[in-house]
């Protein structure tokens, strides 16, 4: 999927709101972590932020977002924001929209938040007049995770936690969860073998093969280095080798 996206506010007029916490830093700090799972995701993602400098007015700032992500055609916009209101009043998250699919994504994603940081779930909230809703041609989402003139609501927020909701709630996936991969028993490589005879040992008339006297007391009998089988007191070994990485070893009485 193509996504783009804003950080909210941040450029001359356009500014956000601070309380406990500063709205412009918390929005870039969560947002940039939605975006790094979603592209790890394998979705591809636009900045559609204005840049600090020069700056611009709230309407500039506004029509830079939306004329942005309209030029990229994308298929979601995600406004990223902290909400306030007055000190200490107002709690939660909610999740703005303006059409039909964006309320499916503002329903999922506001939930997702509301689960993963203990925090009351305001759900949904339709918004056709706001700007950047209204304007862009895609589904559109804005988020306001909690209230950073909320004392309680700011215990509560963790940028990775918040991100890894968001795009939860996007995606259906839980990015938290690494998988577990099981590691593949490492490939049992039979050493290689000299394909000489060695010396001391009786050579069998005709063939390659040779009998040989063992320290232990027992006899082995060679087709070559890696293909034999050992008679031993009150057992047998068979060993086989094809000098390209397999070999095997079997006792085969006793």
């Amino acid at each position: 999927m193509i996504v783009s996206y804003d950080f909210g506010h941040g450029t001359g007029q356009d500014r956000g709101a601070s309380g406990y916490r500063n709205e412009e830093h918390d929005c870039r700090e969560y947002g940039v972590l939605v975006i790094k799972k979603l592209q790890a995701l394998g979705h591809i993602c636009y900045n559609c932020t204005p840049p600090a400098s020069p700056a611009l007015t709230l309407g500039q700032s506004l029509a830079y977002r939306v004329n942005k992500a309209n030029y990229y055609g994308s298929q979601l916009h995600i406004c990223m924001h902290v909400n306030a209101y007055k000190t200490d009043v107002a709690t939660g998250c909610e999740v703005e929209y303006a059409s039909n699919s964006g309320k499916t994504y503002a329903d999922k994603v506001s939930a997702e938040i509301s689960t993963a940081l203990g925090l009351t779930n305001r759900g949904p909230k339709n918004q056709p007049g706001l700007y950047v809703l209204k304007y862009t041609k895609m589904t559109a989402i804005l988020i306001e995770p909690f209230f950073c003139d909320n004392k309680s609501d700011c215990s509560k927020y963790n940028a990775e936690k918040l991100a890894t909701a968001i795009v939860k709630g996007i995606t259906g996936i839980d990015t938290s969860v690494v998988p577990k991969v099981t590691p593949k028993p490492a490939a049992q490589i039979a050493p290689k073998y000299d394909e000489s005879i060695p010396q001391g040992v009786y050579q069998i008339p005709g063939t390659k093969g040779y009998i040989e006297p063992r320290t232990d007391g027992g006899l082995g009998i060679h087709l070559n280095r890696g293909n034999y089988i050992v008679i031993g007191k009150g057992f047998i070994d068979a060993y086989t080798n094809d000098n390209n990485g397999h070999g095997d070893h079997k006792r085969i009485c006793g």
